[in-house]
């Protein structure tokens, strides 16, 4: 749940973060909408990022014998 929480609040920052420095490229009515895409992407993003950092911590591990 921990993680879940930190991915949600990291997506919301970036999301933010990305929409101050395009958003003057949108129309107002837009922003909801690539507010939302960007959102979803950083989610995806941070997730294989999530699963990929626990299997190189799995192959860390000495192997069982």
């Amino acid at each position: 749940m921990r993680n879940e929480a930190l991915i949600h609040d990291v997506s919301r920052a970036a999301a933010t973060s990305i929409l101050e420095i395009f958003g003057y490229m949108l129309r107002e009515e837009e922003e909801p909408d690539a507010y939302g895409e960007i959102y979803v992407r950083v989610v995806a993003a941070l997730e294989a990022f999530q699963i990929q950092s626990q299997r190189m911590v799995e192959r860390m591990q000495p192997g069982r014998n």
